[in-house]
């Protein structure tokens, strides 16, 4: 099974991400994406955080985590430019075992 749509405790969760995967893992998930609510305040802390986790739990569990972002109450001609902005944060680092980006071009 995959969920495509949780959130921790960045935004209104109650788990931090590596409890939330290790709960998943223990019920054999396959994935996770973890979209925290989010918007121009805060989307600079929270995408390269999660992005950051998301690498390092991947490495060490069979449940994968994919960080993803939530926009939340963003005006309509702001949209476009925070997507940009989270697509522009690396998925994962140069020395992880992944070569496939979670993202297409546009």
């Amino acid at each position: 099974m995959i969920d495509l749509h949780c959130h921790s405790i960045f935004s209104d969760g109650e788990l931090i991400p590596s409890e939330l995967i290790r709960r998943l893992e223990v019920m054999e998930y396959r994935a996770c994406a973890i979209t925290d609510h989010a918007d121009a305040s805060n989307l600079d802390i929270i995408v390269p955080r999660m992005v950051k986790v998301a690498a390092e739990i991947n490495r060490h569990s069979r449940t994968k985590l994919i960080p993803g972002i939530e926009l939340t109450l963003v005006a309509p001609e702001l949209i476009s430019t925070l997507v940009r902005m989270c697509r522009s944060v690396t998925m994962y680092p140069r020395s992880s075992s992944s070569t496939t980006p979670l993202t297409k071009s546009v």
